[in-house]
């Protein structure tokens, strides 16, 4: 993606999370360890569940079905070292261990600093909900404002001025852009002509198009390989 202006007239960026913010997969702390005693079965039970059972998946979404009933479908059977709930857990408490894109957190902070508001817009499941809700009542280790390739999860927590997750919207954002963001913008007495999402899929970006708002396409994988990407011009 080419540098280019923010459109005037910008007052909410809605971004989006996995794929843009980070690219770090749930329980990171046992799939990103060969030497977890799961690390195995976890592995082959979540390539199944995101691979193979997506309706599944998009059913956790969109709030239908939560962790716990997730879990259970996995068949992962955790020796009597790890307690039964174990897995649920660190669903919630891994999500603190994913790593955020430094240059996308720096630009999202200046364009607060703008006056813009930031609201993450996520298709997320109801164990992110409850991670990134406790991450913004927490104080990061450090308020030192310095650019970094990577951010720590509750120090980018800190940055939203909101958060729309699809679990309690009860619907994906390319289902229905008006049902995910109109209650929100209204509340704010905005309009989707005042708002920008960032997105990875380009059907988000168009449901979002559509609805009157602006939407700019962007990867994880090119701010990492480019991160002047994000080094948007603001029209003032």
């Amino acid at each position: 993606m080419p540098q280019q202006s923010l459109p005037a007239g910008i007052k909410v960026i809605f971004v989006d999370w996995h794929g843009v913010l980070t690219g770090d997969p749930f329980w990171v702390s046992i799939l990103q360890n060969p030497w977890h005693p799961l690390h195995q079965q976890l592995t082959n039970a979540a390539e199944t569940l995101f691979t193979q059972k997506k309706d599944m998946v998009r059913d956790w979404m969109r709030g239908n079905l939560t962790a716990n009933q997730i879990v259970a479908t996995l068949k992962v059977t955790p020796s009597l070292e790890f307690p039964p709930d174990y897995l649920i857990r660190k669903l919630v408490e891994d999500c603190q261990l994913m790593q955020i894109n430094g240059p996308l957190n720096q630009f999202l902070q200046e364009a607060r600093k703008a006056g813009i508001m930031i609201v993450l817009a996520t298709d997320n499941m109801d164990c992110f909900h409850e991670a990134i809700q406790r991450a913004r009542q927490q104080t990061p280790i450090s308020t030192q404002q310095k650019l970094c390739e990577t951010t720590s999860f509750v120090t980018a927590a800190q940055l939203f001025d909101d958060i729309l997750c699809s679990s309690e919207q009860r619907v994906l954002k390319r289902e229905n852009p008006q049902r995910f963001f109109s209650d929100w913008l209204n509340r704010h007495s905005f309009d989707f002509s005042d708002a920008l999402l960032l997105d990875d899929l380009e059907i988000n970006c168009n449901a979002f198009r559509s609805s009157g708002g602006t939407a700019i396409q962007i990867t994880l994988e090119a701010l990492e390989s480019t991160p002047a990407v994000v080094a948007l011009e603001f029209m003032t």
